[in-house]
């Protein structure tokens, strides 16, 4: 996927963050069908857990997966598996695991975050970072506890294949989406690199956020190395 860490400048100001109520549960799983330039490609689910702690802090397991169908298979097997452990009051990525597999592309990686030392290692170097990061999959959780209105912009920095990537992000506006989970009134948001085109026409990723108590990422339309992919909410529990 082309998703990213967060760290938004706006960080704590008017998140729900600040009160510790989510709008997930640590019990919540995801599901959704996978298209892959329209067609239909297979399914993913994006699961969160309590964890046991780790060195004192209060962790959340996110397990993201994905996998192709017979079909595409035959095409462009995708078998993907990561996991985000992520701190329960600010929601930083603390660990991440990604396990990628997607044609003849392969990844595995390793990150753990020392947010005393100021240093993400990884399977293959130490990288310094400035503040706490959050990766493509904790992205989704920390965005759905923003105060989120119609052009409200935020920055923020994502860390995935072993870097940061400074990010911004526009909430463009409201639409009403229709899926197999239901009919949901969402917002449209867009993170987008530093210095592109606001309003440019392809960007790397979209996501529609439902605007009710759940905050759900109903839609989610991305830039992939085997094309446009995406992602439609069929199932959420609880």
């Amino acid at each position: 996927m082309a998703v990213k860490t967060i760290l938004l400048s706006l960080a704590l100001h008017g998140s729900l963050i600040l009160g510790q109520s989510y709008p997930f549960t640590a019990s919540e799983t995801l599901n959704y069908e996978v298209s892959l330039n329209i067609l239909a490609a297979g399914d993913a689910s994006l699961e969160i857990d309590e964890n046991l702690e780790t060195n004192g802090t209060s962790l959340y397991l996110i397990t993201f997966q994905m996998k192709t169908n017979s079909l595409w298979d035959q095409i462009f097997p995708i078998r993907d598996t990561v996991k985000s452990w992520i701190d329960t009051k600010g929601l930083a990525t603390r660990k991440l695991k990604k396990v990628i597999r997607e044609g003849a592309y392969a990844q595995d990686l390793t990150a753990d975050f020392d947010y005393n030392a100021g240093t993400v290692t990884t399977n293959r170097t130490s990288i310094p970072m400035k503040d706490e990061a959050r990766d493509p999959y904790s992205f989704f959780y920390y965005l759905r506890t923003l105060p989120l209105k119609v052009g409200g912009l935020f920055s923020f920095t994502i860390f995935d294949n072993y870097r940061f990537t400074d990010l911004k992000m526009i909430v463009h506006r409201k639409e009403i989406v229709k899926v197999a989970a239901g009919q949901y009134d969402c917002f449209v948001v867009e993170p987008f690199r530093e210095g592109r085109a606001l309003f440019k026409n392809k960007g790397d990723m979209k996501v529609w956020i439902s605007d009710d108590q759940h905050r759900l990422p109903v839609m989610i339309i991305s830039k992939a190395r085997f094309g446009s992919l995406v992602m439609k909410l069929t199932e959420h529990s609880p």
